[in-house]
């Protein structure tokens, strides 16, 4: 019995004997600052309540932009020492934390961190997030999808910054009906992003082809901002049977090329015809004829093909609106063909007068 408790009272004094560190802070926030202040600083004390004397054997950050300085000299029981942390600012707007692992000679560790909110420098802010609706800062102001298919949905995430000391509340307007926006906080913080998740679901009601359209953002106090997006809306064909591709329309154009000759940027309207026909089983249904070439006018009169029948798309073209130097652009044809959903006709023609 005497010899466990002998070898408890020497475990406990050996333990008492090592070297021990008392911090007085591990955590420290500098709270929101501006990048242009530059450089900000802090210090973590210590307390050896060892019986031994104590050493820093190395501290390690974990980012370039956060560097410790400290004494290696010998700390002495009951003496204080001290970490410097230094954190750079330049380049780094908004929220961060940054931690530190220190390491003394009795081979302890201890984990340092730091954190704050840095308010963006102008020329920061203009290179990372270049438009400006008063505090609020944007990557861009166009959001695109890339191809979607109707009865899928796609998304994307739109990023923005708040440059001010004041928390601000930006609100989504205009938004399309088959758009919807969501944001985790309403509200954006001082120096802070907000991220919101804007997800495209067409249906076959959505406009097929290339879709344009815009939203609104709205900041207080600030003239409202249109941003842009675009999408190719295309058809899902991917759940037709065997059957339903043999029985589907398929479309047939009489000319691949609608040539405007020589022109005259001066002179009168041309006009040029197509011939469509569906030469498959089923109803062709004509989604939608569009050029986005200024100047053309297009006129299809039907929106239904019966199997065998054709049907006439005039394009119009005014030369007074036209002022490239060459006329080279693209008729697009939608329908509910499988196989070509997307009919692309040339559009050809040279100006004399350029």
């Amino acid at each position: 019995m005497r010899q466990i408790l002998a070898t408890l009272l020497m475990a406990f004094v050996t333990v008492l004997s090592q070297a021990q560190a008392r911090w007085l802070e591990t955590e420290h926030d500098f709270g929101a600052f501006n990048e242009d202040d530059g450089k900000v600083s802090t210090e973590f004390k210590f307390i050896n309540d060892s019986g031994e004397p104590l050493t820093i054997d190395h501290v390690r950050s974990s980012c370039g932009c956060t560097v410790p300085q400290y004494s290696k000299a010998t700390i002495n029981r009951g003496d204080t020492a001290a970490i410097t942390v230094v954190y750079n600012p330049s380049g780094r707007p908004g929220r961060f934390s940054k931690s530190l692992m220190v390491k003394l000679s009795n081979d302890s560790t201890e984990r340092l961190l730091i954190k704050g909110v840095v308010i963006g420098a102008q020329n920061t802010l203009r290179s990372r997030f270049p438009v400006a609706v008063g505090p609020i800062r944007l990557r861009g102001n166009m959001v695109t999808f890339g191809t979607v298919k109707t009865g899928k949905i796609k998304s994307q995430f739109v990023e923005v910054y708040n440059s001010s000391h004041e928390p601000v509340v930006p609100r989504w307007s205009d938004i399309p009906s088959y758009l919807r926006v969501t944001a985790a906080h309403d509200t954006v913080q001082p120096g802070e992003q907000g991220v919101y998740s804007f997800v495209i679901a067409p249906t076959k009601s959505t406009q097929y082809g290339i879709l344009t359209d815009s939203l609104t953002l709205n900041v207080p106090g600030e003239p409202p901002v249109k941003v842009e997006i675009a999408s190719i809306i295309e058809e899902d064909f991917s759940g037709m049977t065997e059957k339903q591709l043999a029985d589907a329309p398929v479309i047939v154009t009489d000319t691949d090329m609608l040539d405007y000759g020589d022109f005259s940027r001066s002179g009168q309207p041309i006009t040029r015809q197509l011939r469509v026909t569906n030469t498959g089983k089923n109803d062709m249904l004509i989604r939608r004829v569009h050029t986005s070439e200024p100047g053309f006018t297009v006129n299809a009169p039907f929106s239904k093909l019966k199997k065998g029948k054709s049907g006439i798309i005039t394009v119009t073209f005014d030369p007074t609106e036209f002022s490239a130097p060459l006329l080279n652009s693209r008729l697009q044809i939608i329908t509910n063909d499988p196989q070509h959903p997307l009919t692309t006709i040339r559009l050809v023609g040279i100006p004399h007068d350029f």
